[in-house]
């Protein structure tokens, strides 16, 4: 298999690489491509590139073109549920939120709060697959990346948490 591209932005909340297979983001995250390697098959290899399409839809993000993340192609392994919960995040307007509660409603099963919580916990390729935009029914929830890198993209966003 061919090394996978990877590039760095800077976006809201810090410095986000994202790893592409033909087009199709298959991994980022805020802590760099270590992290990526760790996550990802331990026979995949990486190589810094130019992913021209995915830089520019981040850079119209940060420009304030907050849907441009929505036409990013995205592909990650998980399962039924988990893939029903990514599609139904990705159905969260940008500088709006969803509660763990509400987003188990969208994706079916309205009493799997906690499965949805796992399915965040799982996601490969935020914020394309927008977890920062669910939170806890009592408060802004838990992030992998850190609650500064979610109140950033979040505050970016315009969402309010009340």
């Amino acid at each position: 298999m061919p090394p996978l591209p990877f590039a760095s932005v800077k976006i809201p909340g810090g410095t986000i690489t994202v790893v592409a297979d033909n087009g199709v983001v298959v991994a980022s995250s805020f802590r760099g491509i270590a992290d990526i390697k760790s996550r990802l098959s331990p026979v995949s290899t990486f190589k810094k590139a130019e992913l021209a399409d995915v830089e520019d839809v981040l850079k119209r993000y940060c420009a304030g073109e907050l849907s441009a993340l929505g036409e990013v192609e995205v592909a990650q392994d998980g399962g039924p549920f988990q893939q029903v919960v990514w599609a139904a995040m990705r159905t969260i307007a940008p500088g709006t939120v969803a509660s763990y509660g509400g987003l188990a409603a969208r994706a079916g099963r309205p009493s799997a709060y906690r499965a949805v919580g796992t399915a965040c916990s799982a996601n490969l390729v935020a914020p394309f697959v927008p977890c920062h935009r669910v939170v806890a029914a009592n408060g802004i929830g838990g992030y992998g990346y850190g609650l500064a890198i979610k109140r950033a993209l979040l505050e970016h966003e315009g969402a309010s948490l009340g």
